[in-house]
């Protein structure tokens, strides 16, 4: 039983979010627009169908006061992978609980924040949206523990499981993941191994990811088919082609954290079809080609979306593989930061964390824009090593945008924010100078 695993304290709180869930007619369901909310998503949307809830669910981007205002209801708002920081915008509002592991600043509000911080779990590492998601549609019935695999999806699309995985995360797969096939393999997700390894993005494997005649030639090097799977080439082969990759990343200068990601542990459901890996990809792929709606669809139970949602999954690995590249062609170097332009805000975290796990300078952060029609959306990315030296992005963030009129926030690893267009140069120069203090170096600014 979830009450038998969790602190009492947070029980009781979810407690009373479960209450005011059954008092209610209609639920206003609002997520995070990437993997890790639209996962909360499924799960949610699952439990309200489930209890017989009328719902209507919304995506967010914009998480500045603007951009959360219009989508309030008088109906009970829940608030999922978002809504923590965002509930001093909105003191007075009662009808609100919040699902979140974000940083936020303390306020005195009304609603129902349940953060997984003030619980004493890491939410950077330990605890995520769809962790808290799942939470709740365990408290509401434990036969929601089928949602499982969605809890995964949301933890690896927020790279909670880089570096192993922990905290309540590992709290929960304890409790409710025994039932499902687990493997320790080479962390790849597609069929096979000539796509597998084209379409890899995480890890990325520069030169090969995205170059299918290259990856015939690698193949052919090593002996391995490229039509096999990863399941039907023998141990002797798996060795060979990890060792191969891992060299590969090591040519790339990467940190030990993105070497150590050539292996993971994958946990296959075979109710749906996919591994843990390859539904996380789907759901984010979906999620940032703006067609979050089309896995939820899928997984609430409409069998006709499913050819679409794989079309949009291939479609967004082809254009996440072409702008990383592009990316990384046109990163530039400031004192502190690296810094690049994003052809699609959806697409900015993504090119961030690509390009600081694989491609960019190991020792700075990298700080994407995406220049919109009247604001800027800025997505950063760190390593681990950056945070232990001092890095927090969600400060970076969040005081850089304030600056400069907008807002951020997040994590100490990965944050973003949203500022007016045209203040770009600005914010980058605040930002430098911040991430330079916490890493201990000079607050000399060089910016191209």
């Amino acid at each position: 039983m979830i009450d038998d695993i969790l602190p009492a304290s947070m029980v009781d709180k979810y407690r009373q979010a479960l209450d005011l869930i059954k008092e209610s007619k209609y639920l206003k369901i609002i997520t995070h627009y990437d993997g890790d909310g639209t996962s909360s998503a499924i799960i949610l949307t699952s439990m309200a169908k489930r209890m017989g809830k009328k719902f209507h669910l919304t995506y967010v981007k914009d998480l500045s006061q603007n951009g959360i205002r219009p989508l309030l209801s008088d109906d009970l708002v829940i608030f999922a992978d978002a809504g923590s920081d965002q509930l001093r915008f909105f003191p007075d509002a009662e009808n609100i609980i919040v699902l979140d592991h974000h940083f936020y600043q303390k306020s005195n509000y009304k609603a129902l924040n349940i953060n997984a911080r003030d619980f004493g779990y890491d939410g950077t590492r330990g605890a995520c949206g769809s962790t808290m998601a799942y939470i709740m549609a365990l408290i509401a019935n434990e036969e929601n523990a089928d949602l499982f695999p969605f809890f995964m999806s949301g933890l690896i699309a927020d790279k909670q499981d880089l570096g192993g995985i922990s905290g309540l995360n590992q709290v929960i797969i304890d409790a409710y993941g025994f039932k499902y096939k687990k493997e320790r393999t080479i962390n790849l997700e597609a069929q096979s191994m000539l796509d597998s390894i084209t379409y890899s993005t995480d890890p990325f494997f520069e030169g090969l990811t995205g170059y299918p005649d290259k990856v015939k030639t690698f193949l052919a090097d090593i002996e391995i088919s490229p039509d096999a799977t990863l399941n039907e080439i023998n141990e002797e082969q798996k060795k060979k082609l990890a060792n191969a990759l891992s060299t590969l990343l090591l040519k790339q200068r990467v940190g030990l954290e993105a070497l150590a990601y050539i292996e993971n542990d994958i946990y296959y459901f075979d109710e749906l079809g996919y591994n843990s890996k390859q539904l996380s990809s789907i759901v984010d792929g979906n999620g940032k080609m703006g067609q979050n709606s089309v896995p939820v669809a899928y997984f609430l139970g409409y069998q006709s979306f499913k050819d679409e949602m794989e079309k949009n999954w291939k479609m967004f690995k082809t254009k996440l593989i072409d702008y990383v590249y592009r990316a990384k062609s046109e990163l530039f170097p400031g004192k502190n930061v690296s810094y690049f332009y994003a052809p699609e805000s959806e697409m900015a975290g993504a090119i961030s964390g690509i390009l600081m796990l694989y491609l960019a300078d190991q020792t700075r952060p990298v700080i994407g824009f995406s220049v919109g029609k009247e604001d800027t959306k800025v997505s950063s990315r760190g390593t681990r090593k950056q945070v232990n030296r001092g890095l927090n992005l969600s400060i970076v963030m969040r005081e850089a945008s304030q600056a400069v009129g907008g807002t951020g926030g997040g994590h100490d690893i990965a944050a973003g924010a949203v500022i007016p267009k045209g203040r770009e140069m600005q914010f980058l120069e605040i930002a430098d100078k911040i991430v330079g203090t916490q890493l201990g170096q000079k607050n000399e600014t060089v910016l191209n």
